[in-house]
């Protein structure tokens, strides 16, 4: 012990005596830790408890009923989000006594016998979307009812700001819809069939699991039953609301229970028979081993599996992370004490006492900057919760400060930064104490294997990640540390292949040395310099490299993902078509052509939409369906779509003269093979008796991929009425050169309104990504290390080359040729790190986005064309511009060196 305490001694007066060097190390472990700790408290904190969960789920009542598929028996989790199914049933099979209950009782009703006697039943079905007035026109809004001057619904929608609505025809609001709409607290707020009675807003309310919501919330029975008369009013009414239509408007009941009443596990399975779904407060707090069972069954295992295969590559890069940053601060360290290392052995230590001493910095300044960064990780994710939480959508469930996992990642932080130290120590022990002494650093070869095994690294670890990834759909059993063999595999090649890239980096400087004599002297002397000192340098890239190599994994894995959702989302029209539906407003036609270019005077070209009917007999008509190819054993059809060329420009973005020419001669435009038969379009349609008719038109193929989600084929109405069916105004789709704006849509909706009640008005706004609190974190703390990583790994890498600055300042260097080689040193360690650190985080952010698309059926593949490259090479460019400048700032005073 007394050994320990000397060898600590020392290295704290070391660290002491080099307040600078030590800042720089202690700033290189506390880094990653920082980002680690970070992202730790933001994802546990987002994590909702039980209660939690219920309390979002059902505010402060006892359990949430809703109407799944009454009448079939189904399964759910504890939580009916995590996870329900509706079981099989034979078609010929009769129902059974619970089903038939459920189909012919009405829900509120069925569940006054089911649930405990004296159970209350509050209505919590989300309303229908409504169009709200505003200053520029109408916006489209969310409705929900709820009494909120009593505290039944805390939790699920709390009161922000002002006071609840208390009194007949007030309502509240949430800030997404006070933004929207450009209202405030205390303005009348009028709802579109609703302009006889409107609301005042007396308050501002939220979703704490949903803080983009934009809704209206008024008080029970002043906003659903009047929404339906007006619907009423307008010839589009609902019928009254059976089990199935229950189920269709997704009626939900909160349930508050009598004194000393339950709602277990075996509630849960009995409304689960009449199919109903249950989440009970009690279960949720005590779920009995039989409903953890069953989330296992209802649940995404595969889900479940890709998110732990996510963490444990992102903690593994972490890990690596942290020991590659702090390896050259401890290479710097032991390099600027070889001569005090040296004194010691000539005093008679030992080359373990050497050893000692080195690693002894490690342990204290791997300690101070552990505790450094779990600090700064945790007060700064306290100082920006709340722009965290808005960003996410959601609210944390409380600062969660998990003691054991953050003392967890600081103590990771002390063994990486052991382990960094550990070469180091081994190199000073073996160094000679006159080599030392007379501060001579021997330069070694470098290995000619090196390369190529980097060069096997790099493709075994690349493959061994996407082998992980497309191991299967389904999980296997775990084989180590709780992790399956997929797992594993991309976690071990996403390091695999950071290490082979670091085996490069020698030969890089080496060949980089080669290409000094073409250059001006002070590049030439800066890389000769660096390839020279490759012990020096070479940690310096790796640190680097290791930080960009985090950052690309995290922003190419968003991106990535963020591209499998936009993929995986149906566009009904392109991107920015402002499109107008008729239901049976086809006199008002004329005047909307009119008027909406007053609206909006950039539309451009107008594509007037029909819709092909089929009339067989008196007031009797149907639909006409364009037959595509067989699919699951089954004709695949969609309705044709009737229109003129101006539907080929605006719907398929199609500028063909010979399309246009073929729709002109009565031809129908196809865009999806499947959907042509022998060089002819089928028609399909349904008369009398269910009797299907089918016709046939001559077509002409237009292969569009991108088009066929919008229209399979499109066909003229003179080609319609030719095959003698009848046609009918169905719309207009326009495709404006420019953008519209959210009040001109506004000013548009109200337009459409006032002269065509019944028809509906939308601009088509694509894909809207939905940020996670996690991903921002992640992106968040991946910025920050990189830049400090940069900043910190030269500054140490220009510390350790103050000898070579101080020779020409003494042989009579200009300043501007000495800044212009310490800029030049600090922007090639930059630039090589960057260009590795990308190539290295491609490999992790492939292979996860790879095993996320191969858990859907169909699931879109990403290609290098969807990475973030503006990202990338603002990384790779930027960065290394940012430390060449920072390097050249540096001054330093030559005189300041001593041999």
């Amino acid at each position: 012990m007394s050994g320990l305490r000397a060898v600590l001694r020392i290295a704290r007066r070391d660290a002491w005596r080099a307040k600078g060097r030590s800042a720089l190390v202690a700033a290189m472990i506390a880094l990653p830790v920082l980002g680690a700790t970070g992202v730790d408290v933001v994802h546990r904190s987002g994590q909702l408890t039980a209660e939690q969960r219920a309390d979002r789920l059902m505010g402060r009542a006892d359990a949430l009923v809703g109407a799944y598929d009454p009448g079939r028996t189904i399964e759910q989790a504890v939580f009916p989000a995590d996870g329900v199914r509706t079981l099989p049933q034979r078609p010929d099979a009769a129902p059974g006594a619970e089903q038939k209950r459920a189909t012919d009782t009405e829900p509120t009703v069925l569940l006054g016998e089911l649930l405990p006697p004296g159970s209350t039943l509050t209505p919590a079905r989300t309303g229908p979307v409504a169009a709200v007035r505003t200053a520029d026109g109408l916006a489209p809004v969310d409705t929900f009812e709820a009494d909120l001057t009593g505290g039944l619904w805390r939790g699920r929608i709390d009161l922000v700001t002002g006071r609840a609505p208390a009194a007949a025809h007030e309502a509240a609001a949430t800030r997404a819809f006070l933004d929207a709409t450009g209202l405030r607290i205390g303005d009348a707020v009028t709802v579109r069939g609703l302009e006889s009675t409107p609301f005042t807003l007396t308050g501002t309310v939220e979703h704490p699991g949903d803080l983009k919501a934009v809704e209206l919330v008024a008080r029970p029975g002043e906003l659903y039953r009047q929404l339906d008369e007006a619907q009423v009013a307008a010839g589009l009414a609902p019928q009254t609301p059976s089990a199935e239509q229950a189920a269709v408007r997704k009626a939900a009941w909160l349930v508050t229970l009598p004194a000393g009443a339950s709602l277990d596990w075996s509630r849960v399975r009995e409304l689960n028979a009449y199919g109903y779904t249950l989440a009970s407060r009690q279960v949720a707090a005590h779920p009995p081993a039989e409903a953890l069972e069953r989330q296992e069954a209802v649940g995404a295992q595969d889900e479940r599996e890709r998110t732990l295969m996510t963490a444990a590559t992102t903690a593994a890069m972490a890990l690596l992370e942290v020991a590659l940053l702090a390896g050259p601060a401890f290479a710097v360290g032991a390099r600027r004490a070889r001569r005090q290392l040296a004194l010691l052995g000539a005093a008679g230590g030992r080359p373990g006492h050497v050893r000692a001493v080195v690693l002894g910095g490690g342990l204290v300044l791997g300690a101070l900057g552990a505790a450094l960064g779990g600090l700064l990780g945790t007060g700064l994710v306290a100082a920006l919760r709340p722009w965290i939480e808005e960003r996410g959508g959601s609210r944390f469930g409380h600062l969660a400060l998990r003691p054991a996992e953050l003392l967890a990642i600081a103590a990771v932080g002390v063994a990486t930064a052991l382990l960094a130290a550990l070469l180091p120590a081994l190199q000073a022990g073996r160094r000679e104490v006159l080599a030392g002494l007379t501060d001579r650093d021997p330069q070694r070869r470098t290995s000619r294997r090196a390369p190529l095994l980097g060069l096997a690294a790099v493709l075994s670890g690349a493959a061994l990640a996407l082998y992980g990834a497309v191991a299967g759909p389904v999980a296997g059993p775990p084989v180590l540390a709780g992790l399956s063999v997929r797992t594993l595999a991309v976690l071990g090649g996403a390091v695999l292949a950071e290490l082979g890239l670091l085996l490069f980096t020698p030969l890089l400087l080496a060949l980089l040395g080669r290409l000094a004599r073409h250059l001006p002297v002070g590049p030439r002397l800066a890389l000769r310099d660096a390839a020279r000192h490759r012990t020096r340098t070479a940690p310096a890239v790796a640190a680097v490299l290791a930080a960009v190599a985090g950052a690309v994994a995290v922003g190419v894995h968003s991106t990535g993902a963020e591209v499998q959702d936009r993929a995986a989302y149906r566009l009904e029209q392109p991107v920015g078509a402002v499109r107008l539906t008729l239901h049976g407003d086809g006199d008002a036609m004329a005047q909307l052509r009119t008027a909406l270019p007053q609206d909006l005077p950039d539309l451009g070209e107008r594509a007037d939409l029909y819709e092909a009917a089929y009339v067989f007999c008196e007031g009797c008509k149907g639909l006409v369906y364009a037959v595509g190819g067989p699919r699951y054993g089954e004709d695949v059809t969609r309705p044709a779509v009737v229109g003129d060329r101006a539907a080929l420009h605006n719907l398929l973005a199609l500028h063909d003269p010979a399309a246009e020419a073929a729709l002109l001669a009565g031809k129908a435009v196809v865009t999806d093979p499947s959907y042509l038969h022998e060089g002819r379009a089928v028609l399909r349609m349904q008369g009398a008796g269910q009797q299907v008719r089918e016709l046939r038109v001559d077509a002409v193929l237009v292969e569009r991929p991108a088009a066929q989600r919008y229209a399979p084929l499109v066909v003229s109405p003179e080609a319609v009425r030719g095959l003698g069916l009848a046609v009918e105004p169905a719309g207009a789709l326009w495709l404006p050169s420019a953008p519209v704006g959210e009040r001109a849509e506004q000013r548009a909706a109200a337009t459409v309104a006032r002269l065509a009640p019944h028809a509906e008005f939308g601009v088509e706004r694509g894909f809207t990504p939905q940020d996670s609190t996690v991903r921002i974190a992640l992106g968040g703390f991946a910025a920050l290390v990189v830049l400090g990583a940069a900043v910190v790994s030269t500054a140490l890498a220009a510390a350790d080359a103050r000898r070579e600055r101080a020779l020409l300042s003494a042989i009579g260097a200009r300043p501007r040729t000495r800044r212009t080689v310490a800029g030049l040193q600090a922007a090639l360690i930059a630039l090589l790190g960057a260009l590795l650190g990308t190539v290295s985080g491609f490999v992790p952010a492939f292979a996860l986005l790879r095993s996320r698309a191969a858990g859907v059926l169909g699931g879109p593949a990403v290609s290098a064309a969807d990475a973030p490259w503006a990202t990338i090479a603002l990384l790779a460019l930027g960065l290394p511009l940012l430390a060449g400048v920072l390097g050249a700032l540096r001054r330093d005073d030559p005189a300041g060196w001593r041999g």
